[in-house]
């Protein structure tokens, strides 16, 4: 993967567009994932209040199900963007273009696929759900969507296309609203909200295709050569992270829609939505931490205080959010999904505490890749894999649920934290 080009110029002998401030493109990517955050809101907002507790509950299991689908794939992305970065800082316009045909063409394989397997098993997994086949059919068909969005917002992250890279998160995130209200509008159902955030997903994706056709128009494309046993080596702790964060977020609530009730999986849902936003607010961490971790252990520098400080400000954070979800979740409820739910303000409670420690095991992850110690990888999948056999084998009431999900993020942090400490530990001696 060595272009021979003049990086004075493109390959097609243009003169290379001026790349953009880290703070403008910070402020384009905060912006556009901020909009594309309200537009969830919006979304659950509306569905919960249109659907009810029962409906609600199915379609939150359905996006749950596409969480888990499309995350394997999506590890992938931070592979694109280096790739894509490579070429865009040898002002390489021929492998940039032959690299996008080659993401459109494997993860647009991928895609079929993902929409095919959902097809042939669409019947034992909708059994396993308690919903209809043609809601599995339809989240394989999200997972596809997806799947070719986020690897080419994966490109254009890495082209620093951070303007084109907002307009797709905006698009989608708009998309899903507009056609959620034309779905109530018409009475769909459920059928309307599965069908609204599925082909939402799309959008973003078929903006950023419409763009790059009229960019690289012309442009003669040169086949990138993709080293994959680097490629391996790279991704296996952030896959397995990746991988367990959203097992952890996701996997629980298939669990609870296949053992209880309509109601209580409603309600479950709408506990499992308010929870994770001690999460998501917490969420940003990784993205900054991640090269001043890196910065400080290239130069040699003691990483230790700054993670002890940051695990502190995390567990602060989550303590607050607890305390503020005990006098105020029931107002949180009725924001997010309406007066119908009031019975999810227990589990939500708990539920946010589990956010909390699994909040403090993403800032430990980002720190052992920062600094290259992945020892955490396999006994935090370990970790997350106890805790859903735990749930699997005693599930007496969905409240016992949320207890096993603070128990296995909190056995998660220790697993995690032990074997970090005990790799760098290694190093030093």
């Amino acid at each position: 993967m060595q272009p021979a080009v003049n990086p004075a110029t493109t390959s097609n002998g243009a003169a290379p567009a001026a790349r953009p401030s880290l703070l403008s493109s910070g402020a384009i990517v905060f912006g556009a994932t901020m909009a594309m955050n309200l537009g969830g809101f919006l979304f659950h907002a509306i569905a919960g209040r249109a659907l009810g507790v029962v409906e609600y509950g199915a379609l939150y299991t359905l996006i749950s199900m596409y969480a888990l689908a499309a995350q394997p794939v999506t590890t992938l992305s931070p592979v694109i963007a280096r790739y894509a970065a490579e070429f865009h800082a040898l002002h390489d316009a021929s492998h940039l273009r032959g690299l996008a045909e080659y993401v459109v063409r494997i993860f647009g394989a991928l895609a079929l696929l993902s929409a095919l397997l959902a097809t042939i098993f669409a019947v034992p997994i909708a059994a396993y759900v308690r919903e209809p086949a043609w809601a599995v059919v339809a989240v394989g068909i999200g997972v596809a969507f997806a799947t070719l969005s986020g690897s080419l917002r994966a490109f254009c992250q890495g082209t620093h296309a951070f303007t084109l890279f907002g307009i797709s998160m905006l698009g989608e995130g708009i998309a899903k609203v507009i056609l959620l209200l034309g779905a109530v509008l018409l009475g769909l159902g459920l059928f309307g909200g599965v069908a609204a955030f599925m082909v939402g997903l799309g959008i973003g994706g078929a903006l950023i295709i419409a763009v790059l056709l009229r960019s690289y128009r012309g442009v003669v494309a040169s086949a990138p050569q993709i080293d994959w046993p680097r490629v391996r080596a790279t991704l296996g702790g952030s896959a397995a992270s990746a991988i367990a964060g959203v097992v952890m977020g996701s996997a629980d609530v298939i669990l609870v829609k296949h053992y209880f009730n309509a109601r209580d999986a409603g309600l479950y849902a709408a506990a499992s939505l308010g929870g994770k936003i001690v999460l998501y607010f917490i969420g940003f961490a990784p993205t900054v931490l991640l090269p001043h971790f890196t910065h400080r252990a290239a130069r040699g520098e003691s990483t230790r205080r700054v993670l002890l400080l940051v695990l502190a400000a995390t567990a602060a954070i989550g303590v607050v959010a607890v305390i503020a979800y005990h006098f105020e979740g029931l107002l949180l409820l009725h924001v997010l999904v309406g007066n119908a739910f009031d019975a999810a303000l227990p589990l939500m409670q708990g539920y946010a505490a589990a956010m909390a420690l699994l909040a403090m095991t993403t800032a430990l992850v980002t720190y052992g890749l920062a600094t290259h110690r992945l020892g955490f990888a396999i006994p935090q999948l370990l970790a997350a894999a106890l805790t859903l056999a735990a749930i699997v084998l005693r599930h007496p009431s969905p409240a016992y649920v949320v207890l096993e999900m603070i128990a296995g993020n909190a056995l998660m942090l220790l697993v995690v934290g032990a074997a970090i400490a005990a790799q760098a530990k290694r190093r030093a001696a």
